[in-house]
């Protein structure tokens, strides 16, 4: 069981009384929570938020999430979650997504959400994902006495509503399967039909871009919990880009001279790519939130 070196210092400067707590190693900080068997609403994640002006470090329950426009309204800046190598940087003597919540020690502001206040002990990870620190509560907002306290956090929404829109999606790709497994022998009623459904389709997929890229869409909140899962997360905006443009050009080719083979070949393909897509979603929420989205 190790300490980071500043946080360590940061500690024994102040006094503080603490244990230390091994625990099986974790990818994110719900995980954490149910791997160390202590109550998700006591252990404390902290996320770096940054703009133009610098950084700030953000600290919540793991149950929570960050409420960008709180944040914003509390500091008077536009933040947003800091870039991968910026939190290598920030942290060195820490594995990376085990950041330990005291920013003062690092030289960052830090906000805390005011949830906090109420905790009789809280658990934070020591810089690595193996270790954790237990403290009592009053100690620790002690130990963060220079830090703001607001309502800077709620409780994660962002999955529930991206779990209604998958499950939209699906039953859209489902309904295109149909059409284009349709008999074409009726020509135009059977282009009718699927254009029909991939507009559908479109709609659907751009519903579920806006669900998941905004600020407080799930892509954020799995940054938040999973910071290593950066590049995965990046993977998936990338396809948001190329699916929604392949979907909205055939679905403008539908009515073309387009030969019914070549076209239902495509619609084929952009169905597999989809499916694949899904797949790699529900992967991603699995890690993340220890929730199996399934096959729908």
């Amino acid at each position: 069981m190790t300490l980071a070196r500043t946080l360590e210092k940061a500690l024994s400067d102040h006094g503080a009384h603490y244990s230390l707590e091994h625990h099986a190693q974790s990818m994110t900080s719900r995980d954490l929570a149910r791997v160390a068997r202590v109550d998700e609403e006591a252990v404390v994640k902290s996320v770096v938020l940054e703009d133009d002006r610098g950084f700030v470090l953000a600290v919540l329950p793991a149950s929570k999430r960050v409420e960008f426009a709180r944040v914003s309204d509390e500091c008077g800046r536009s933040l947003h979650l800091c870039a991968e190598h910026d939190i290598a940087r920030l942290f060195p003597d820490c594995e990376f997504g085990a950041v330990p919540p005291v920013g003062y020690a690092y030289g960052l502001p830090t906000l805390v959400d005011a949830s906090l206040e109420e905790r009789d002990e809280v658990f934070f990870e020591a810089g690595d994902h193996e270790t954790l620190v237990r403290m009592d509560g009053g100690e620790f907002l002690d130990l963060l006495d220079e830090a703001s306290i607001a309502e800077i956090a709620t409780e994660n929404t962002g999955l529930t509503s991206a779990i209604v829109r998958c499950e939209e999606l699906y039953r859209a790709q489902l309904s295109v399967g149909r059409a284009i497994g349709a008999p074409v022998g009726s020509g135009p009623r059977w282009r009718k039909r699927l254009e029909t459904e991939l507009d559908r389709l479109l709609r659907a997929f751009e519903d579920h871009i806006l669900e998941t890229e905004s600020a407080e869409g799930l892509l954020n909140e799995v940054i938040e919990q999973a910071p290593r899962l950066w590049r995965e997360v990046d993977g998936l905006r990338a396809e948001h880009t190329e699916i929604r443009d392949e979907c909205g050009e055939l679905l403008a080719r539908v009515g073309a001279t387009d030969a019914s083979r070549a076209l239902r070949k495509r619609v084929h393909d952009l169905l597999g790519r989809l499916e694949r897509h899904r797949y790699r979603g529900a992967d991603l929420v699995y890690a993340t939130f220890g929730v199996d989205l399934g096959g729908g």
